[in-house]
């Protein structure tokens, strides 16, 4: 064998390694649904999830409707937002929401080594332990997107792994209040879980949710949905 022969073939078990790593590991566990929850039981309860907070302005507006309506929900929050605001999370929690790992850094995993993506689970629940004195039950990862290594640590750590059933933010662009509130209304099914945002996605998405939020509320429960925090959801009847 030659040397450059060495070379090809260190180099296709390098990439192999890295596709089954990042690819293998999303499509093990949003393509095949393994160790994954996307929804709950087939009962009349919906979800909400808020992610990327806690924000400074937003995340109290959305506890502010939510309140208003006698509606639960879960943020899965970012380590460092967390630090920046703690007592922000302790109303979270106060509240009667639940609290979810949304790593330390949101940074996407396909780009960390296993090291690195252990530390952001680790130190992201850490910092929901610090703030509330409670390690987080739940993990999402950052554009629902897992490696092996992340997956397995929230396994570890005891946080079950969650996504979502329905997404009405779109990917490409912006949806305005209406086309938020329209969607989720329409899309939801018994046992949902919905994935919005209270800080991140597109720079209108948090202020277009909060303005939506009412509508969505009012409409879910138009539809006979009670509005329930995983916890409840997730539940064995």
């Amino acid at each position: 064998m030659t040397g450059s022969t060495k070379v090809y073939l260190a180099c296709g078990a390098a990439l192999t390694g890295a596709v089954a790593y990042t690819v293998g590991a999303q499509v093990w566990a949003a393509g095949l649904r393994r160790g994954v929850v996307f929804c709950g039981p087939a009962r009349p309860m919906v979800a909400l999830t808020f992610d990327d907070g806690p924000d400074p302005v937003h995340t109290p507006r959305v506890l502010d409707i939510l309140g208003e309506h006698g509606a639960q929900a879960t943020f899965f929050v970012v380590g460092r937002q967390v630090e920046a605001a703690p007592a922000l999370v302790r109303a979270i929690a106060a509240a009667g929401h639940d609290l979810g790992n949304h790593t330390y850094s949101h940074c996407h995993l396909w780009t960390l080594p296993p090291r690195a993506s252990v530390e952001e689970v680790d130190r992201g629940a850490a910092s929901v332990a610090q703030a509330t004195g409670t390690p987080p039950p739940y993990f999402r990862p950052p554009w629902g997107t897992f490696n092996w290594a992340a997956y397995s640590r929230a396994a570890e750590i005891g946080e079950v792994r969650v996504l979502w059933s329905v997404r009405p933010e779109g990917w490409l662009r912006p949806a305005s209040p209406a086309e938020l509130a329209a969607f989720v209304v329409r899309r939801a099914h018994p046992g949902a879980i919905v994935n919005l945002h209270d800080r991140g996605g597109h720079p209108s998405t948090p202020a277009a949710t909060c303005e939506a939020l009412p509508a969505i509320l009012a409409g879910l429960r138009a539809r006979g949905f009670d509005l329930v925090p995983l916890r409840t959801l997730l539940r064995n009847p």
